[in-house]
């Protein structure tokens, strides 16, 4: 079917160019995925199951007022390459990939501050919901996309860094005992940030993509959601939090643990209506790195790690909580390949036996320095039979040609090699990801403790 309604040409959104409309005519309008039984998706055209599998495509530049940690600019007005794009969304379609995720920048606060802006948030004094231009290339992909019959996933991390969100902000009552990253979920201020931001990012793009809406896979609205215990209210064990409406006594880990699981279905809940009171059609979901990537249990954020205190700060969001009582459509896990852990441990950290619906794995991938090329095509395979017996349906691999950034040349990328590991995945040579293990399996996957690209932030202090 070939698609000939005009776009609608959103107000702040600076309007679709005859380019992008005739772009538009010529791709055809996928069918919207939804959520299915068994624990998998579905394409309502058909009414098949419908299993995500492809790759997280990312540009990388360096963070101006930090060059050691880079900054999403796939879609950077200055940088986005529309060629390579459509070269990586082609050879994706050619080995019969259906997915691609893509990280939307919302600017930095501390590269506001060196007057380098970038993103969404396009510096303090930018007034704007969002950067028009920014969101025209995301758009732009969108379409390419969908010509190539390939759904798109975006990540929408923190709201855009500019002085439109900090308006927001400050209309909030500033929070009692509520600091650094868990303002996120837990500030009511932050909160109604995102839900701007979710709202504004989906209504802009419908003005500009029309029934290609239906390209994108779901919206997510987290790469990695997790609370960290050195930053209030878990830095202490005592004092209380008020949250969700409701209060909590720190000194009671039962508490402390409640607070974190009802802040994060309420903040779920919120983000998942402002986008569907936008597109009602569209699918949500949130994603997570597992306790074992942090030697963490649900503990009640205690802070402890075998009886010392924790290294890493970070404690992911519990997973089964909000697969059970949140309105999110389905879940992000991210695992890695690890030598030394077999995913089901992985996946038991995350109370595996307790999660319901459909989870995906938007992220897995290998290091060089742990496996060899051949290697790593093995275990990869074996990841992904393993992951679906246990009850995983979609497979994201990190990723297709991220080779901007040190950190990222330590993984195995999907191009590399005579694109070895891209045809090792590939659909169209395993047509169904779930297939019988290999005879020697190597190894089982677990997320390596490296850096991914940080979302950007409000300068003082900034949501991490």
């Amino acid at each position: 079917m070939l698609v000939a309604a005009a776009l609608a040409v959103g107000a702040a959104g600076g309007g679709a160019t005859a380019a992008h409309a005739a772009d538009v005519r010529t791709a055809e309008a996928p069918a919207r995925i939804a959520v299915g039984t068994n624990r998998t998706l579905v394409d309502t055209r058909t009414g098949e199951a419908f299993f995500p599998r492809g790759f997280n495509y990312v540009r990388l530049t360096p963070s101006p007022a930090r060059p050691q940690n880079p900054y999403h600019s796939t879609f950077e007005p200055a940088s986005y390459d529309p060629a390579r794009a459509d070269a990586a969304l082609r050879r994706f379609a050619s080995f019969g990939y259906n997915t691609v995720r893509v990280f939307i920048d919302p600017g930095d606060g501390q590269d506001n501050l060196a007057s380098r802006p970038h993103g969404l948030g396009h510096g303090d004094a930018d007034q704007r919901p969002a950067d028009p231009a920014y969101l025209d290339n995301v758009a732009d992909f969108v379409r390419k996309a969908a010509q190539h019959g390939v759904y798109v996933l975006p990540s929408l991390d923190v709201f855009p860094q500019n002085g439109y969100y900090r308006g927001v902000i400050a209309a909030a009552t500033p929070p009692h005992n509520v600091e650094g990253r868990n303002r996120s979920y837990m500030y009511e201020g932050y909160i109604r940030a995102k839900e701007h931001y979710l709202a504004t990012f989906t209504s802009e793009m419908k003005n500009r993509l029309g029934v290609l809406m239906s390209t994108f896979l779901a919206l997510q609205t987290d790469n990695e959601a997790y609370y960290t215990v050195n930053t209030a209210p878990f830095q202490q064990k005592s004092g209380t939090v008020t949250v969700a409406g409701r209060t909590y006594d720190m000194a009671v880990p039962a508490q402390r643990q409640a607070a974190a699981d009802d802040a994060i279905v309420a903040y779920a809940d919120r983000t998942v209506a402002a986008v569907k009171g936008e597109d009602p059609a569209l699918l949500v979901t949130m994603g997570a790195f597992t306790n074992k990537a942090v030697g963490k249990t649900f503990d009640g954020l205690s802070g402890q790690c075998g009886g010392a205190a924790c290294s890493d700060p970070r404690y992911p969001v519990r997973m089964s909580t909000l697969t059970r009582d949140s309105d999110l459509d389905l879940f992000d896990l991210h695992t890695y390949l690890h030598p030394n852990r077999p995913i089901e441990t992985d996946l038991d950290s995350m109370e595996w036996s307790a999660v319901e619906g459909v989870v995906i794995n938007g992220e897995f991938g290998a290091l060089h320095a742990e496996y060899n090329l051949d290697e790593a095509r093995r275990g990869l395979v074996e990841h992904q039979v393993t992951t679906c017996s246990l009850g995983i349906s979609g497979w994201l691999f990190w990723t297709w040609d991220t080779d901007e950034d040190a950190t990222q040349r330590l993984f195995h990328r999907g191009n590399e090699s005579g694109e070895a590991i891209g045809n090792s995945l590939a659909p169209a040579s395993r047509p169904d990801a779930c297939a019988a293990r290999q005879a020697h399996p190597v190894t089982r996957p677990n997320p390596p403790l490296l850096p991914r690209p940080r979302e950007g932030a409000l300068p003082l202090p900034r949501p991490r």
